[in-house]
């Protein structure tokens, strides 16, 4: 079996300054690259959509024409 090797264990505190450390080597995005972010998002949902919108429809159509309903 694995040797099972024990974590040294911190208290809160040590645990929070460490949790803000982290925290402070993070790269945040501006504004402006968030918001272009944002608006591709919005564009590739409403293109997905239509396009799935369109292929059910087609699909629907065919279907109907096929059984004859």
């Amino acid at each position: 079996m694995a040797d099972k090797v024990k974590k040294k264990r911190v208290g809160p505190i040590t645990f929070f300054r460490q949790v803000r450390a982290e925290g402070n080597k993070v790269t945040w995005t501006s504004r402006q690259e968030t918001i272009q972010a944002t608006i591709f998002v919005v564009i590739m949902s409403i293109l997905i959509a239509l396009f799935l919108f369109l292929a059910d429809f087609i699909i629907n159509l065919a279907v109907k024409a096929i059984t004859g309903l």
